[in-house]
């Protein structure tokens, strides 16, 4: 590093890597930031990335207690049910042959996997009213003598005819058994529209959580002593849009993170969880709407980033996450409207590009990202209405190029090296040089392929001999 431009170079990279490590601690450092502006981009970090935790759910007062009702070691299922004026039906099954107190008067034995369902008359709550308007019903489930409980469904219809799709009027659950191997409270049969809290006491057998609570648009308060055993966390959270705080819980051993907190639309931020052994992430985050930074999860066995944060329109950063082993990148920041910078990530992997940054609006440049691999770059870059640059990529292997550039409109610098099968840069702004540049690094002996340039204010001053830089490769050159 002895010349000056040795030294200019060394400083540039520098400039990257400090850049790069205050984006990753939730900073927003725009392209413009001058070197000297960095050091009070560092005073703005803070050690929860600026956002301070939502407050803890509180409980509401009129609600009758069910805290001292389940302990550590039992096997029971205590849940808190709304009783309305009318239509209160209410069912569930477990296994093991178990019995259920509905809270009313009335008790009921089932043999394992039957389902237990029961009517609720209004008028037999008197005094257990809400301010809610509702009244409340304690229910309990426990298996029979000599029996174990190993699994709770919430998602059972009643018998009652011409029920469809319904909210049940669970407002509270608390739970315990260690031979609990199998969850079902969220789901698509029906939907828990009460549901704010649950509580796992103590430790289960529990492998798996893929839609544990899906749809629970009300859940504001998860406890699980233990998920330890759990390698699937699919959809866990769907659509919980209530949600705010997210539990920190074992998911050391968990594989599938897909759809785990889609349409979390109030969830501004996730803990740390272990995912040092997922493989996919796809639609991880997808319509988070609200959440603008994640934690350094460790990526590194992720396969699929498919939709990982599509729809995420107020993520601002995204750390250096590990993609070394990733195929999949579709859609991966479809529609992250306020992300302005993307990180070096490794994607010498990646097969799938399709969309990867469509309708990333204030995207202006994307880092020189590996994709010698990649096969699929589809809408790539739809509707990136303010990009400017894409670095040299390596689409020698891409079959698929349709509507990668489709309403670019201030694209003015997009060579890629090697490609061979049609591709339209039309609409964009690329100079004279520029489309020249982009002839260059055409492949060479294609057959019948096209490159479109129309409306490009540079093509009308294309020459011939710049134009046959192409056709001379086997192009045809549309505009």
């Amino acid at each position: 590093m002895g010349t000056i431009a040795d030294k200019l170079i060394h400083l540039g990279q520098t400039k990257n890597e400090i850049r790069d490590a205050i984006i990753s601690k939730g900073v927003t450092v725009s392209e413009e930031t001058t070197f000297r502006d960095y050091a009070g981009k560092i005073r703005e970090i803070t050690t929860d990335g600026g956002e301070t935790d939502p407050p803890d759910w509180v409980r509401p007062k009129d609600w009758l207690p069910i805290e001292h009702r389940v302990v550590e070691g039992e096997q029971k299922f205590v849940g808190l049910h709304a009783i309305l004026e009318d239509s209160n039906f209410i069912a569930l099954s477990a296994t093991a042959d178990y019995t259920v107190d509905w809270g009313d008067g009335n008790i009921e034995n089932f043999t394992s996997g039957a389902l237990a369902s029961h009517v609720y008359a209004f008028d037999s709550f008197k005094g257990a009213d809400t301010s809610g308007g509702f009244r409340q019903a304690i229910v309990t489930v426990t298996p029979q003598s000599g029996q174990a409980l190993t699994s709770i469904n919430l998602q059972r219809r009643h018998r009652q005819p011409s029920l469809t799709y319904y909210s049940t009027g669970w407002m509270d659950i608390r739970m315990s058994g260690e031979n609990m191997t199998s969850l079902t409270i969220g789901g698509s049969t029906l939907y828990h529209g009460y549901l704010e809290a649950f509580c796992f006491i103590g430790r289960n057998a529990i492998t798996s959580f893929r839609r544990c609570f899906s749809a629970c648009n009300l859940l504001q308060s998860v406890v699980i002593n233990d998920t330890s055993s759990a390698t699937d966390f699919g959809y866990m959270f769907a659509s919980c849009s209530a949600l705010e705080k997210v539990p920190v819980f074992d998911t050391s051993k968990g594989m599938d993170f897909g759809y785990m907190f889609q349409s979390c639309i109030a969830l501004k931020k996730v803990p740390l969880l272990d995912t040092s052994n997922g493989i996919s992430f796809s639609s991880m985050f997808a319509s988070c709407m609200a959440l603008q930074t994640i934690p350094l999860f460790d990526t590194a066995k992720g396969r699929s980033f498919n939709g990982m944060f599509l729809g995420c329109t107020a993520l601002q950063t995204v750390p250096v996450l590990d993609t070394s082993s990733g195929t999949e990148f579709t859609s991966m920041f479809l529609e992250c409207k306020a992300l302005k910078t993307i990180p070096l990530l490794n994607t010498e992997n990646g097969i799938e590009f399709i969309g990867m940054f469509s309708s990333c609006t204030l995207l202006r440049t994307i880092p020189l990202l590996d994709t010698r691999k990649g096969v699929e770059f589809r809408a790539m870059f739809h509707s990136c209405s303010v990009l400017e640059t894409v670095p040299l990529l390596n689409t020698s292997e891409g079959v698929g190029f349709s509507d990668m550039f489709a309403n670019c409109g201030s694209l003015r610098k997009a060579a890629f090296f090697g490609t061979k099968n049609k591709i339209d840069y039309s609409s964009c702004k690329f100079s004279q040089p520029a489309l020249v540049e982009i002839f260059k690094n055409l492949a060479s002996g294609v057959v019948s392929k096209t490159i479109t340039i129309t409306n490009n204010w540079g093509s009308q001053l294309l020459t011939v001999d710049e134009r046959a830089i192409a056709t001379n490769k086997g192009w045809t050159i549309v505009g």
